[in-house]
């Protein structure tokens, strides 16, 4: 359902844009103009669990992502499921957090634009975060505690769960295959 009406999105020219050309006749000079990716991804985070600390935030790209020491804090225990079923592999699933910035982060022009075209459920929220996370855990006999547990979390004011969950397990299998210097080129 959510993959339909991302198509809907993209068929109706109202996904948002990198660029301010309103020319839509080719997407390659919009993506070629595209400065960053912050009007649909805000952050991407990295939580590993430490056995001394907890959940633990390894790293935040981009590094200049704003984000407030309670937000990190609920990322950090919303990366990773509710309980230790003791299943082994990958998971994915998403959460919600209100964002707690003074003074509220507006939206940019792009995701207003973006909000005038689409229905209510697919609007961007300049008051909510939507995460989506991609959890591993393997046995690994070099860490204390027995298990490799790690979440990749894709943060964003779009609630477009079903793109951005597609999206986090392509990236996370290239990060779990070749580690960090993979999200610092895409990012």
């Amino acid at each position: 359902m959510v993959g339909k009406m991302a198509e809907d999105v993209e068929e109706a020219g109202a996904a948002p844009s990198c660029s301010s050309s309103q020319d839509d006749s080719s997407v390659l000079p919009r993506l070629a103009a595209c400065e960053n990716l912050s009007n649909w991804i805000h952050c991407i985070c990295v939580v590993a669990f430490d056995l001394e600390l907890g959940q633990a935030m390894e790293m935040v790209l981009p590094s200049d992502a704003q984000l407030s020491e309670k937000e990190k804090s609920s990322i950090c225990y919303l990366a990773f499921p509710d309980s230790n079923s003791g299943c082994m592999g990958d998971t994915q699933f998403h959460f919600r957090i209100r964002q707690c910035a003074l003074p509220q982060r507006p939206l940019c022009p792009a995701l207003v634009a973006y909000n005038a075209a689409v229905a209510p459920a697919l609007q961007a929220d300049p008051v909510y975060f939507h995460g989506c996370v991609y959890f591993r855990q393997v046995k690994d006999p070099n860490v204390r505690r027995g298990y490799f547990q790690k979440s990749l979390v894709v943060l964003t004011r779009l609630p477009l769960v079903g793109l951005f969950s597609r999206v986090l397990s392509l990236i996370a299998q290239e990060y779990f295959r070749t580690g960090q210097p993979s999200l610092e080129a895409g990012v």
